[in-house]
């Protein structure tokens, strides 16, 4: 209990004094959103900035030929695929593909929880994307991009990753699950939040991981869902979400007309549209 108590306070001391390092962006998707800025920009200083990332631009390939985005003829370049994306979208997928580069640990116990929790971001970002299609599908959801619910998936754990940075740092004390556990039940949330806000991520992504235990309590009707409710949601229907500390209850979204039915996340046609969203990650 004391080194427990020790790394959240070390933690939460450096958070309190502005001096826990947060992690930047991984390079690819910052210099991708650096060159959108620029009005200039066009798909090939896209391509020429992706083709230097083999790992970001073959998930780029594999999501142009995916049902996700209804391609028929296949694309076989990294430009035949960001022609198929196109410009509006392609920094918010590069973002969302990008985001494992952040977890790279070095400490097996600490890569442990990293692989963790890329694979349940993995599964909350997809099962995001289906939510928002039945919305979309029911007239709802007009407000809502897919693509931004798959990136929205991608960060909701994101407050993980100084935690486990610190962990693998001070390894001789603190890389041990239980240590590591009570830390990102405390602080991830709201590490998370810190974390969006310096990536300069607009308002409706930054606010995801506060509410990602919990849900959001005024949340009237389904008119009113926002990324914040999806996230949440699909966190509960994965099963990634542990309920201790949860508020909104899959129930309760469905009283609100979110979802049409408990019984959504069983039926086929939902689970075969969520795995095609995470075979995108390969």
């Amino acid at each position: 209990m004391a080194s427990q108590n020790a790394l959240y306070l070390l933690i939460d001391e450096r958070l309190q004094r502005d001096e826990l390092t947060l992690p930047g962006l991984p390079k690819t998707a910052e210099q991708v959103r650096n060159a959108t800025l620029d009005p200039d920009c066009n798909l090939h200083d896209l391509a020429h900035i992706i083709q230097q990332d083999a790992v970001l631009s073959a998930r780029l390939i594999r999501l142009a030929n995916s049902a996700y985005l209804g391609g028929r003829n296949k694309a076989e370049s990294l430009m035949q695929a960001l022609t198929r994306i196109g410009m509006r979208r392609i920094r918010t997928l590069a973002f969302a593909m990008a985001m494992e580069q952040v977890f790279e640990p070095d400490n097996d116990i600490v890569k442990m929880f990293s692989e963790q929790f890329i694979k349940e971001s993995r599964e909350i970002a997809a099962a995001s994307v289906v939510i928002t299609k039945d919305l979309q599908r029911r007239g709802i959801g007009h407000r809502l991009h897919q693509d931004v619910s798959l990136l929205a998936g991608m960060v909701s754990r994101i407050g993980v990753t100084p935690i486990l940075r610190m962990a693998s740092e001070f390894e001789d004390s603190f890389a041990n699950p239980t240590f590591i556990n009570e830390c990102i039940m405390q602080l991830s949330s709201p590490l998370g939040t810190n974390i969006l806000k310096y990536w300069q991520f607009t308002p409706n992504l930054v606010q995801v991981p506060l509410h990602f235990n919990k849900g959001r309590t005024n949340l009237d009707d389904a008119i009113t869902v926002n990324y914040c409710d999806i996230v949440h949601l699909a966190s509960l229907l994965t099963g990634n979400n542990s309920g201790e500390r949860q508020n909104v209850t899959v129930v309760e979204y469905e009283l609100r007309g979110v979802i049409e039915s408990a019984d959504l996340w069983q039926q086929d046609s939902t689970q075969e549209s969520y795995h095609q969203v995470l075979d995108l990650f390969g």
